[in-house]
């Protein structure tokens, strides 16, 4: 790595002719220092929870940077303090003033001290603070985040995209205070030089498919939409089918973002807090690609209808319905309506965040949801608002797409020299998913360099135009992920019911079973998947082999069975995403908001119960804040040097503990505010 001042100029790599850009591979990352001030005193960040609650309200977040890393290729410059880094951007414009992209892992983290330094322009973010994309003001460079490039911690990135390099684990030590003039040893400085190494070969990786910075997709289901995108530029018979499916009425777009809801994830009260025994796993194979793919979908606008009776409902119709239901009851010990997404409940009696019964409440539904509810609980139903649409496969080359996707990634398992092409397939494959359900239509979030962030909601004309934009484009309709997870969840609920007793867990395609569950309920579920696959591929003419391919061991792997995820020797759960098991004497956890690695908190399956405590020394959680508005302050570093820290704004990282408990109530899955749609105000 070489100090900023020997940089003296590269050989840059313009490419094209109205728009030229620099393709040469340049990436960038930092090491900041967190710390407390408390009554005029530093505390070291990591020793945050050593502070009394009183203590840790009263205290001030700080942080600063203390190391810069830009790679031009292969070749690491750095310097100390943000006036270096300065000059060494005057002077790469000097040599190269094409527009450059400069690559960041979790961009977000480096812009929050960025922006203290650099006005940028052109801010795009999902949600605030969350950058995919931004431009320096005075510089012609754009910045853009490799981790929602690729979905990907950069410690895994080598390994997944078979990288000549590998990012250093343990050798620089978080817990010491440093700043611009801490020595840093040779192994501290080649552990900084590291990180701007494994961008460069993953960016390297990704050339090799789109050969230019700027044609690599922003977000990690960019790539599959973009593969897609090319396959149907011209192909007008696709879009016409889709052209179709897409609605442009604003009430029955609020009516799709109502409807839509996640997996199915919750614990059967039944067996909370009990450690069991001999408990038995099964999952779905690929459960959202095989829906995509054999069931029929809402293929024309919804219109309205006047159907007040279920009995009257067609099964060649998509519904999509607003409901009042009334002397609500399940019938089961698993509960399954999710109160998140009801509205105006009257006497609610709750599991976990499902409904046991109510009153009455009102709910938007698609017309599996509605049949299913039906059929699991007692209750009265008032159709307020119906309006269908005629259900129909996918397109065809849609499907085909998807199955080329599922052929790929199963036959490049395991195979030697193939791992990377694996790692893209897998990528893709997986988010196929995502991209039926992208939200296109958001609120828009807006970043100023003087007032900091804020969020615009869309005016209705501006929802309406992007409704008949997404129209014009037809590439995929909303509705289809609507319908997606509807099905997926009909798919594991309607299994769930004839095991109730035994079911223990469910997360979105899977099920925890105990002992004594009727094995000839999952038998009969894949031999009418298999079914199911046969009719389709005699139907649309697809070979049947594309649905079920084999590996490099000969073995066939069929989509959307139920198959073995293996067996636990003990298993005890606190509610939806909250479980430990024992395995050959080994503890695993899932715990939302708690790493793997936290299972070696637990002696024994017996601690996990309610405040049970994962603490920082088990989980390496960090809690992030970010610091706005800093004043300088003079900082002993661990090695006994004072400097005066002028970061104006940063992150602040600080260890954090998580308490088990059953007091959270699980809403739908898909809560993130980037998932929000922007609504039509009616």
């Amino acid at each position: 790595m070489l100090f900023y001042t020997e940089y003296n100029g590269h050989c840059v790599d313009i490419v094209g002719d109205r728009k030229k850009i620099d393709n040469t591979i340049y990436s960038f990352d930092i090491e900041t220092t967190s710390y407390l001030i408390l009554d005029g005193k530093q505390v070291a960040g990591i020793d945050y929870q050593k502070l009394t609650k009183e203590e840790q309200e009263r205290a001030e977040f700080r942080c600063c940077m203390y190391i810069w890393m830009f790679s031009i290729n292969d070749v690491v410059y750095y310097g100390r303090t943000w006036e270096e880094f300065k000059k060494f951007l005057d002077r790469l414009e000097l040599y190269d003033r094409e527009k450059k992209i400069v690559f960041i892992h979790n961009l977000s983290f480096e812009f929050q001290f960025l922006k203290g330094v650099f006005n940028f322009t052109d801010v795009l973010a999902r949600k605030s603070h969350k950058v995919m994309r931004c431009f320096f003001e005075d510089y012609n460079i754009e910045l853009r985040c490799t981790y929602m490039m690729s979905n990907c911690a950069l410690k895994y990135l080598p390994k997944l995209f078979n990288l000549p390099v590998e990012k250093q684990v343990g050798d620089l030590d978080y817990s010491l205070l440093r700043t611009s003039i801490t020595k840093l040893s040779s192994q501290e400085l080649k552990y900084c030089e590291n990180d701007c190494l494994v961008i460069y070969y993953y960016i390297q990786r990704e050339l090799e498919t789109y050969e230019r910075v700027d044609k690599i997709p922003l977000t990690s289901t960019g790539h599959v939409r973009r593969e897609l995108k090319n396959k149907v530029l011209n192909d007008w018979n696709y879009k016409n089918k889709v052209k179709k499916a897409i609605n442009t009425d604003p009430h029955i777009y609020n009516l799709l973002q109502d409807a839509f809801a996640g997996g199915y994830t919750h614990a059967n009260w039944l067996y909370t807090d009990e450690i069991l025994e001999n408990i038995d796993s099964w999952d779905f194979t690929s459960s959202y690609p095989y829906i995509l793919v054999t069931h029929q979908f809402p293929s024309t606008e919804f219109k309205k209808c006047n159907i007040k009776e279920v009995e009257k409902m067609s099964k060649r119709f998509a519904y999509l319905l607003k409901v009042k239901f009334t002397n609500v009851k399940c019938k089961y010990y698993n509960n399954f309506i999710s109160q998140s997404k009801c509205k105006n409940i009257v006497g609610g009696r709750y599991d976990n965040g499902r409904i046991i019964q109510a009153e009455s409440f009102e709910m938007v539904l698609t017309d599996v949801d509605f049949y299913f509810i039906l059929q699991t609980y007692d209750c009265q139903y008032e159709i307020l608002e119906n309006y269908y649409s005629k259900y129909n496969y996918l397109p065809k080359q849609f499907i085909e797409f998807v199955l080329e996707k599922y052929v790929n990634k199963t036959q490049f398992k395991n195979v030697e020299g193939k791992e990377v092409e694996y790692a893209k397939e897998k990528n893709k494959f997986n988010a196929l998913y995502g991209m039926s359900v992208t939200n296109m239509i958001r609120d828009e979030v807006i970043y100023d360099n003087k007032e900091g962030w804020s969020e615009r909601p869309l005016t209705n004309e501006e929802i309406i135009e992007s409704l008949q934009n997404e129209k014009k484009k037809s590439f995929l309709s909303f509705a289809y992920g609507v319908w997606v997870t509807a099905f997926a969840r009909s798919n594991l609920l309607k299994n769930v019911i004839k095991l109730d007793e035994y079911v223990v867990y469910c997360d979105t395609d899977s099920m925890k079973l105990k002992q004594g569950y009727d094995k000839k309920v999952i038998e009969d579920y894949n031999k009418f998947v298999n079914e199911k696959i046969k009719h389709v591929s005699e139907k649309l003419e697809i070979p049947i082999e594309k649905f079920a391919p084999a590996d490099v061991f000969g073995k066939t792997h069929i989509l959307g069975v139920f198959d073995t995820d293996g067996k636990y020797d003990k298993f005890i759960t606190q509610g939806a995403k909250k479980y430990a098991v024992e395995v050959n004497g080994n503890i695993e956890i899932t715990v939302a908001g708690v790493p793997k690695q936290g299972a070696k908190a637990l002696k024994s399956l017996d601690d996990f119960r309610d405040d049970f405590v994962f603490e920082f020394k088990d989980t390496n959680k960090n809690l992030i804040i970010y610091c706005e508005n800093q004043l300088e302050f003079n900082l002993k570093d661990y090695q006994g040097n004072y400097y005066i820290v002028k970061d104006v704004c940063g992150c602040c990282i600080v260890p954090t503990t998580y308490v088990l408990g059953k007091a959270l109530e699980y809403s739908n899955l898909i809560s993130d505010n980037s998932s929000k749609r922007a609504r039509f105000k009616e």
